[in-house]
């Protein structure tokens, strides 16, 4: 049965796990298409729950973030900021993270589930558009577990709570229970894989997915896991890309020389966030992290006279898809791991030859041992991926290590003034809580804090 699809979108989805109103199913839609044809598949890709993934509240949460406004200003990310167990604004209607992945789902298992039934097109093409489509869905899930999951070490909690595994397109079907952390991850993995082998080498719209697009999303999500050699090995495949691979050189820049996201040469894949930080300013612990000169303060940020340093209205720092330097560092942390101390200099200095002026002191790193060389990975990582989307995985599985140090919230951003909140290590508040609509209306999604 084909599925409809509304113009508003406000209807599309099960209504009790993304809080859409009660009685969408009983209003006509004032247009509809049905997808019959490649073409029709082809522009679901082309709606923001394609291709602006990630709701920024995450980034909020992390050590990365300083947020300048009193506590009853400071809205929906509040309870992100300050760890609180519900990311919930509104116990009315779901967090836009939970709301957006779930939309996303639909769209995805639509083309997944349906792809096939095209009456035009090769099989080579509705398999490349159900690759694209297997690799969104991978990556929201990613998004969501991260947000509503413990972090996954495979070998520690394969059986912990995950997220529900949504495939179906019937809104009649009854939603899902969690399933285990392994069965997410596993379903995330196969689909990824999958992919590769059906989707093209390249693209000239860098918002679609390749192969190594989908390689990129599997180094980051074996990253996340604490599985570095896999990690390593689609890192590598995704270098490989015969798409544009070249490191800016952000010291010969000037703002205004800045690429659009489209025609950037460091971007493999475009995955968008809707929202612009216009609040979200650089940490305290975070600007520590930078050295006097570094290219990357002076084309991303601006100084607020009144709060601090911001990230730039106009700076490329929005998408949170893959980029090379990602890839990279993932290979720099798996060689510093793997005791190739060398090696992962030599990257971690490559990067660094591009974003620290000619003669500034400390431009070339160098590390005597392994543990040296992947603080350093680790600190160039936080360095070159600040505001990508990244630093909430990072901070979980570091944590999962127990290298995660605590992380505090001081008035004004200055730890010389009053402390306001801890998440110390090994916290629960490293999980939020599934949200409360969600766990009303079905009974059978447990929480992951005792209510």
């Amino acid at each position: 049965m084909k599925s409809v699809f509304y113009i508003s979108i406000i209807g599309v989805f099960f209504s009790n796990l993304v809080s859409c109103s009660d009685d969408f199913l009983e209003v006509t839609p004032k247009g509809e298409t049905i997808p019959e044809t490649l073409e029709d598949y082809e522009l679901l890709f082309n709606g923001i729950a394609m291709t602006d993934l990630m709701p920024d509240i995450l980034q909020f949460a992390t050590d990365n973030s300083y947020i300048s406004h009193g506590i009853e200003e400071l809205g929906k990310v509040e309870n992100a900021y300050y760890w609180n167990h519900n990311l919930d604004y509104d116990l009315e209607e779901n967090p836009e993270i939970w709301k957006n992945a779930y939309l996303g789902q639909y769209y995805s298992n639509v083309v997944i589930n349906e792809i096939m039934e095209a009456k035009d097109g090769t099989e080579a093409e509705k398999r490349s558009l159900m690759g694209q489509a297997m690799t969104i869905r991978a990556m929201n899930y990613l998004y969501l577990l991260t947000a509503f999951a413990n972090a996954y070490d495979p070998e520690r909690n394969p059986d912990d709570p995950g997220v529900p595994l949504v495939t179906s397109i019937n809104v009649t079907d009854e939603i899902p229970a969690r399933s285990t952390l392994k069965e997410c991850f596993d379903l995330m993995t196969y689909d990824l894989k999958q992919a590769m082998e059906w989707l093209p080498e390249t693209h000239n719209n860098r918002w679609r997915v390749t192969r190594y697009v989908a390689a990129g999303v599997l180094a980051r999500i074996y990253t996340y896991t604490g599985q570095y050699e896999e990690a390593d090995t689609y890192a590598t495949i995704a270098l490989q890309s015969p798409q544009t691979n070249k490191i800016l050189d952000y010291n010969a820049m000037e703002v205004e020389d800045f690429p659009d996201l489209e025609v950037n040469s460091e971007r493999l894949w475009i995955d968008n966030t809707p929202s612009n930080y216009s609040d979200c300013l650089y940490s305290y612990d975070l600007l520590e992290y930078f050295q006097e000169g570094d290219s990357r303060i002076r084309l991303f940020t601006r100084i607020d006279e009144e709060t601090g340093i911001t990230i730039r209205d106009d700076a490329d720092i929005r998408s949170f898809g893959i980029s090379y330097p990602e890839m990279y560092l993932v290979r720099a942390e798996y060689l510093a791991r793997s005791g190739e101390v060398n090696p992962a200099m030599e990257i971690v200095n490559m990067l660094r030859e591009f974003r620290i002026p000619e003669g500034a002191p400390g431009r070339e790193l160098t590390a005597t041992n392994a543990e040296e060389a992947l603080e350093m990975v680790l600190a160039e990582r936080r360095r070159e991926l600040v505001f990508r989307g990244t630093r909430w995985m990072d901070m979980k599985r570091l944590d999962l290590e127990g290298r995660m140090p605590a992380v505090h919230r001081y008035v004004n951003n200055d730890p010389g003034d009053n402390l306001i909140r801890t998440l110390e290590p090994g916290s629960a508040d490293y999980t939020f809580e599934i949200p409360m609509k969600v766990l009303s209306m079905n009974t059978n999604i447990k929480p992951n804090h005792q209510q």
